[in-house]
Order: structure tokens, then sequence, then C-alpha cells
């Protein structure tokens, strides 16, 4: 891993499309600004994350409904856990 310090209004380069930019830092948050192609995804990690686990999970059932394979998804969905923005159903109607 690379690390490097910068400071507000600062940027990096990543090879010759990426920039990131610090936008601001308050307390123990930095906002950062990333200026890449569209063509390239740009997710935090937990949606990245959550993003893998859903490719799992259809490939899973792109193979056929095997009661094995069920048992496996649904551990795998219990030990998930929600993004920390996702709001219950009761929330969303509220």
């Amino acid at each position: 891993m690379l690390v490097l310090t910068r400071r507000k209004d600062e940027s990096l380069m990543i090879g010759d499309d990426i920039v990131v930019t610090i936008l601001g830092i308050e307390g123990d948050k930095v906002k950062i600004g990333i200026a890449a192609p569209q063509e390239i995804p740009i997710l935090r990690e937990e949606v990245y994350q959550a993003v893998v686990a859903q490719n799992k999970i259809k490939e899973r059932l792109e193979q056929g409904p095997e009661p094995e394979a069920f048992k496996e998804l649904r551990r795998m969905l219990s030990e998930a856990e929600p993004p920390p923005d996702a709001k219950t159903e009761e929330q969303k109607s509220e």
C-alpha cells in the first residue's frame, strides 16, 4: 500500500486518467473528489462487497435450485450486514 500525505485542495494522479483531490478535512473525516473516465466504476468498499455478494448469489441461482446451494445462500445473507445508510421498510414508509 502506498501512503501519501495531502492537504486540502491537493491532488494525486492514478495513471493518466484518474485524479483524486482532497476537498476538505473535518475531524476524522476526509472529503475526496475523484475525476475518472465514466467507464471506470467508483464504489465505496462496502457497496463493492455487496455487489460481489450479489454476483455470487446470481451465479449460484443460475446453476439451478439445489438444496445445498440454498443453504449456503441463506448463510451468506444472514451474515451480511446492511449498508450503514440502508433503511428498513418501516423507516421508508415514514
